[in-house]
């Protein structure tokens, strides 16, 4: 398989929302059964495109890639081909020095609820490097036509399509749902995942009284205190528009890892440093 194949199926599992690992032998020592560039593409499941000529070589190479996966990190790996499992085509076996590429999809916003402000802030997520994916349990809004085609549209119980979608640490959730009851149990699933972020709409007293819900329910204080709720900055919003321009300012805040402080203000801050 060449490597415009493997190429081609990279970027098909990333829109999938994927991780893979591309693992390319950079050095060989002993009677490899494979050149210096050889590559296979390995996906999370273990399946494998593209070959390094036997399937034992394949297989162990394959195991190194997924553990990789799992650690997240791009690595260079020896990995030993031992002759007497045919894995080597001499009788003294060989050694493949291989780089473990790990690929990551665009970070997926989850939005729980397809109201004016779930619309709202789709339109303004789709440029900021997301891919979207709307979650509602309502057929008249699962209209193309009102996301858009960049965005996916899931129609099921919210809280059981969350749990499917398995929202991990490149996953960011924010719960917009038409009420308090659907709110809360979004929010109990959402707590169950490693997501990056989650953020929940609502009134300080509502979220106040759906934490204290949670808590009676067992789930622990330190984890109801990474929750961003009520969601957003304080932008003085009102409409579902400004509401969502003050949640989309709030993930790219902490995305960038700003301060959300004025602009101005660490100015004129700067200036008064310089003249004492």
């Amino acid at each position: 398989m060449n490597a415009t194949t493997i190429y081609e199926e990279i970027q098909a599992a990333l829109r999938r929302g994927e991780r893979v690992a591309v693992a390319t032998v950079v050095k060989t020592v002993g009677a490899a059964p494979c050149g210096v560039g050889s590559k296979i593409l390995v996906h999370a499941d273990a399946t494998i495109v593209g070959s390094f000529n036997g399937a034992q070589t394949n297989s162990k190479v394959a195991q190194a890639a997924l553990q990789v996966i799992r650690d997240g990190h791009s690595q260079l790996t020896r990995v030993h081909l031992d002759a007497e499992q045919d894995e080597a085509v001499g009788s003294c076996g060989a050694t493949l020095e291989v780089f473990f590429e790990v690929l990551r999809p665009e970070p997926r916003l989850i939005i729980a609820g397809a109201g004016y402000v779930a619309q709202a802030l789709a339109k303004l997520a789709m440029n900021l490097d997301f891919r979207i994916v709307v979650v509602d349990d309502r057929c008249d809004l699962a209209d193309s036509q009102t996301f858009g085609k960049r965005v996916q549209f899931t129609l099921g119980d919210i809280p059981q399509t969350i749990r499917e979608l398995e929202p991990d640490e490149t996953s960011w959730i924010v719960i917009v749902t038409r009420g308090h009851h659907l709110d809360k149990d979004a929010l109990r699933v959402a707590l169950e995942s490693n997501a990056a972020y989650i953020g929940m709409i609502g009134s300080p007293s509502k979220v106040k009284h759906i934490f204290k819900d949670l808590l009676k329910e067992g789930i622990a204080r330190e984890r109801l205190a990474h929750v961003h709720a009520p969601i957003g900055l304080d932008l003085g919003a009102e409409t579902p528009d400004e509401i969502a321009l003050s949640i989309a300012a709030e993930i790219v805040m902490l995305r960038k890892r700003g301060s959300g402080a004025s602009l101005k203000t660490m100015c004129y801050l700067l200036e008064e440093e310089v003249h004492v």
